[in-house]
């Protein structure tokens, strides 16, 4: 399915995203070709909590939920996205399970980049793989700043003691 109805997609989805937006039309066009395009109605389920992992997805248009599910199998929602926004950066990168279940909450169309497109891209394009790289470690920082944040609200509202 890789780049399937690429050419369909209004341009103006591609600027939705930061990493793509700073994108030349000729880089732009390189990056197109290490995708797959997916579209998703209401309630499909991208990828579910524990399912192998080695690819993320950026959304041009739509908003998916992400939740995770406790062991005693109850449902806890995370977050919505929008459009612009990207999600299972850690699988890309480390190539282990899912940490929560993403689903499509209003049609949505996603690109997927798998592990094995941005080793082709580091190799074959790596200015333009520097460029994505970069944006990839600014979202994981930011997710990794807002993770430390919420974990200090919720330990400060629990009462938890320093244990360091």
């Amino acid at each position: 399915m890789k780049n399937a109805n690429i050419e369909f997609v209004k341009p103006e989805y591609f600027q939705r995203i930061a990493a793509l937006g700073q994108l030349d039309q000729e880089q732009l066009t390189a990056f197109l070709s290490y995708v797959e395009l997916i579209h998703c109605e209401p309630l499909r389920l991208v990828f579910k909590q524990g399912a192998p992992g080695d690819s993320m997805f950026l959304i041009l248009e739509g908003q998916v939920r992400v939740y995770t599910e406790t062991s005693q199998g109850r449902s806890i929602f995370l977050r919505p996205l929008e459009a612009g926004a990207s999600f299972g950066e850690v699988a890309l990168i480390n190539h282990i399970p899912r940490t929560a279940s993403v689903e499509a909450v209003k049609p949505s169309i996603l690109l997927s980049l798998s592990s094995a497109s941005l080793q082709r891209m580091i190799a074959e394009q790596p200015a333009l793989a520097a460029k994505i790289l970069h944006h990839l470690a600014g979202t994981l920082g930011r997710q990794l700043g807002d993770l430390t944040t919420r974990l200090r609200s919720f330990w400060d509202q629990e009462g938890v003691s320093d244990s360091v």
